[in-house]
């Protein structure tokens, strides 16, 4: 009898716990890992609430741990769903045994450099990194909803395509998950990171929804103007986006009008930002290029503010 297919989740919040789902209900042996002690007790004790996009709820009894779980044999995969600002930390919770010649790690997470950290730990050939369309929201211990629908796109950080990835590729299409491998992911990672440039930041300073950014007008030129330097970060990288990404973000903004960016969750929920990872990386690479960014620059400043002055006692992690 063939052995199931191995998934470690490291960072079992929404998008984590949504992908887990999938996964296990495709017949893969899932294990969730989290440092979110209540999260981890409600989906042992109850199983994870998932609420679908129709609004049928579903229980999915998952395994999950706070502190490092045998999970019975080396993992195919780690999916690393952890903030931005964790991944460094994102083998503390991994088995050191789960880890074997053929696992693979596949970071879906906001921005960039993450692919490159877990490289540090794991080696270069053992990382995917990419970007999904699907959204979920977490709405309490063990609860979460998923919140739209979309592909995901990843490709191998070193280039070279692992000959094991086909098996990757076959789970998100057993889980009804459209996946694609791409050769390009650099690419698709950075126009997300535009997305993510002209929305995230404006939203969580002035706690309004994303679609406020398209509606009004002094919101819209801010976004234009972070985006339009960001793009220029990514042509000095030799990143080829699209000409048009202003436009690509406004239409994100638009259709995902009602929503509230993740940062502006984290914002108003008094806890840290991925605003290093997002504008301020933008910053970082534009340094090393000798451009100007004046507008990134000013928006990481004024989100780090917030950081520091939640409740007049800093940022919560």
């Amino acid at each position: 009898m063939e052995a199931p297919f191995r998934v470690l989740v490291v960072g079992a919040g929404a998008m984590g716990c949504l992908l887990g789902a999938r996964f296990f209900q495709a017949g893969a042996q899932v294990l969730l890992l989290d440092v979110d002690q209540a999260h981890v007790a409600a989906i042992c004790e109850r199983g994870l609430e998932l609420q679908e996009l129709n609004g049928d709820r579903r229980k999915v009894y998952l395994r999950a741990s706070c502190v490092r779980e045998d999970p019975g044999g080396p993992a195919d995969l780690v999916l690393v769903m952890l903030k931005s600002y964790a991944t460094a930390r994102a083998l503390d919770l991994v088995f050191p045994d789960a880890m074997g010649p053929q696992t693979l790690f596949l970071s879906l997470q906001n921005g960039l450099g993450n692919g490159e950290i877990l490289a540090e730990l794991v080696g270069r050939e053992k990382v995917l990194v990419g970007v999904t369309a699907q959204g979920a929201t977490k709405e309490g211990p063990g609860r979460i909803r998923h919140g739209g629908e979309g592909p995901t796109f990843f490709g191998a950080l070193s280039g070279r395509r692992p000959d094991t990835v086909q098996a990757v590729l076959a789970l998100f299409q057993e889980a009804g998950l459209e996946a694609t491998y791409r050769e390009d992911i650099q690419v698709l990672i950075w126009e997300k990171l535009l997305v993510n440039v002209g929305i995230n930041a404006v939203t969580a300073l002035c706690g309004i929804p994303n679609g406020a950014i398209a509606d009004l007008e002094p919101a819209r030129s801010v976004c234009e103007a972070a985006v339009r330097e960001a793009a220029a970060v990514a042509q000095a990288e030799g990143i080829p986006v699209s000409e048009d990404g202003v436009h690509k973000v406004l239409t994100v903004a638009r259709a995902t009008a009602a929503n509230r960016s993740s940062m502006r969750q984290d914002v108003e929920a008094g806890r840290r930002t991925e605003i290093d990872a997002i504008n301020g990386a933008v910053v970082r690479l534009a340094g090393q290029h000798g451009l100007a960014v004046p507008v990134n620059w000013a928006l990481t400043q004024l989100v780090k503010v917030k950081e520091q002055s939640y409740g007049g006692k800093g940022v919560q992690a």
